[in-house]
């Protein structure tokens, strides 16, 4: 998990300009992860996201809060 925080850190501290969406396959490469890993997460509602018509995309800052270490897991 701490490569997948390394990587999120990386994209924020290269200037992303804020609020950024993501799509399915930006975020897995993002977290260095497979797209069907990600859908398998939205669809057991792990992961933060939102639909934009049959889209469903996420906010780059929501994705940023979910990989701080200190965030309570359910």
């Amino acid at each position: 998990m701490s490569s997948r925080i390394e990587a999120v850190n990386k994209a924020r501290d290269a200037g992303l300009s804020r609020p950024r969406f993501l799509d399915v396959k930006e975020l897995a490469e993002m977290l260095r992860l497979k797209t069907r890993t990600v859908y398998d997460m939205v669809s057991e509602g792990r992961i933060p996201y939102r639909k934009a018509g049959d889209r469903t995309i996420f906010l780059l800052d929501e994705i940023l809060e979910w990989t701080k270490p200190d965030r309570e897991r359910e």
